[in-house]
């Protein structure tokens, strides 16, 4: 998965641009959405986290912060 290979980038727009990419990925697919976050969301930018969890229930929002 490309969102994986982003994780250690440097750059805030790749940051915004990859967590804009798993939002809308789980609009389609919020399942496959939260197996991510699962694995990946302690490591993962702030950035990139706060736009792909963005609209997730408020509950949801709170496991990952």
């Amino acid at each position: 998965m490309v969102s994986r290979r982003l994780l250690c980038d440097e750059a805030d727009l790749i940051h915004k641009a990859t967590g804009w990419m798993l939002r809308e990925a789980g609009n389609r697919d919020e399942v496959a959405l939260l197996a991510f976050l699962d694995q990946h969301a302690p490591e993962m930018p702030r950035t990139m986290l706060r736009y792909a969890i963005e609209r997730l229930s408020g509950e949801l929002r709170q496991r990952y912060r």
